[in-house]
């Protein structure tokens, strides 16, 4: 009896280990679609980062440009202070009242420009040696106001003398010059006393002035 010979089965490659089984298809195809997906997220995400920063920039230069418009508007010049060196000081004549002698002061502007003035001029009265008798004008009167004087034009302060022979006052001396001071300014002008002027050289008292003096203004006295 003859026995056919059995035909060998082909063997499996996952059996063997003799290599790996080919990739389909089908199933590459969702992972490329996959990663294609992540790449293009990526790239909408680095858009959007630099518009942010574009608009940071602009609202920056906004800002400069707002800040630096103030200074333009703060170029307005102001009028000058009227200095000593371009007034001339006069004395009106006497005014007599009760207890005391009123003196018209008059400032004239000899410069050749507009200027300003404002608050009381500083006052003493000077012997034949250049020496003060007794104590300055003491500011008496109204608020302070500005005055502006155009060239030529006049400001004036009232200055009243008291009586020396007034208690509590204790001794006089006739003054031989008027010591000026204009509002603000460090530099005295003197000016000739009116004949005969005699103020007290003893110190003030709560009740006793020997003189006053009034703020700039532009009303004659």
């Amino acid at each position: 009896m003859t026995t056919s010979p059995v035909p060998a089965r082909p063997a499996r490659h996952g059996a063997t280990g003799r290599g790996p089984r080919p990739v389909r298809r089908s199933l590459l195809a969702p992972l490329v679609a996959a990663g294609a997906l992540a790449v293009g997220l990526a790239a909408c995400g680095g858009s959007s980062s630099s518009s942010t920063t574009t608009t940071g920039a602009a609202a920056g230069s906004s800002t400069t440009s707002t800040s630096s418009s103030p200074s333009t508007s703060s170029t307005t010049s102001s009028t000058a202070t009227c200095r000593t060196s371009s007034l001339a000081l006069s004395l009106g004549p006497p005014n007599g009242t009760a207890g005391a002698t009123h003196y018209s002061l008059a400032f004239r502007n000899t410069g050749a420009t507009t200027c300003t003035m404002s608050g009381y001029p500083g006052v003493s009265f000077l012997d034949g040696s250049g020496h003060q008798i007794g104590d300055p004008a003491q500011r008496q009167g109204g608020t302070p106001t500005p005055v502006t004087l155009a060239p030529a034009g006049k400001a004036y302060a009232s200055v009243a003398v008291t009586d020396p022979g007034i208690s509590p006052c204790s001794g006089s001396a006739a003054a031989a010059q008027v010591q000026v001071y204009p509002p603000g300014e460090t530099q005295a002008a003197t000016i000739a006393a009116p004949s005969g002027l005699l103020v007290c050289s003893s110190s003030d008292t709560a009740t006793y002035q020997s003189s006053t003096v009034t703020p700039i203004s532009l009303t004659a006295f």
